[in-house]
């Protein structure tokens, strides 16, 4: 199935056609290609907004994640078996200018960042969390093993969040 990518900003430029071939990678080793995937980029401003709506937090973040199926905690990773028309994961919503700025604080490469924001947010839309340790270790350890294949495999150099905040750790 397929992945869309929205460029809803115009702050940071984006080479959006490797960005949705490398999204489709990622699914594929994730084993979510039957599945829709949905991946808007957008402002500083956009992501506020959609923080302080959904989340009650009046701050600028840099990934959302809005599932389209509710995944109990038991179930995470699973997705429900569905009619062909309802195979859709959800949609991710990526802060580019604060990913950006994130990135070059830290002196990361952008564009693996930006992955891994993609990565961390497929996870989130398939019943995965991070608000207690034990589900932090989970979807950690899930992260790390998509993310070495998908280095692997497109010489990237990704690496899972190391928390809440989400501070780039490590390369693997």
């Amino acid at each position: 199935m397929s992945v869309i990518v929205r460029n809803l900003q115009r702050v940071v430029g984006i080479r959006v056609k490797q960005f949705h071939m490398d999204i489709v990678h990622l699914k594929r080793i994730s084993g979510y290609d039957e599945f829709e995937l949905g991946v808007l980029l957008v402002s500083n401003e956009e992501i506020k907004t959609l923080n302080q709506t959904y989340r009650n937090h009046n701050e600028v973040t840099d990934v959302l994640a809005f599932p389209f199926h509710e995944i109990p905690e038991h179930l995470a990773g699973s997705v429900p078996e569905v009619n062909d028309d309802e195979k859709m994961l959800g949609d991710i919503v990526l802060g580019v200018p604060y990913i950006l700025s994130d990135a070059m604080k830290h002196g990361d490469d952008f564009n693996s960042v930006m992955l891994t924001m993609v990565a961390h947010g497929l996870f989130h839309v398939v019943g995965f969390d991070h608000e207690t340790p034990e589900q932090w270790t989970i979807m950690y350890n899930k992260e790390l093993d998509i993310l070495k294949k998908f280095n692997k495999l497109t010489g990237y150099k990704c690496s899972p969040l190391l928390g809440v905040g989400h501070i780039q750790g490590t390369e693997y």
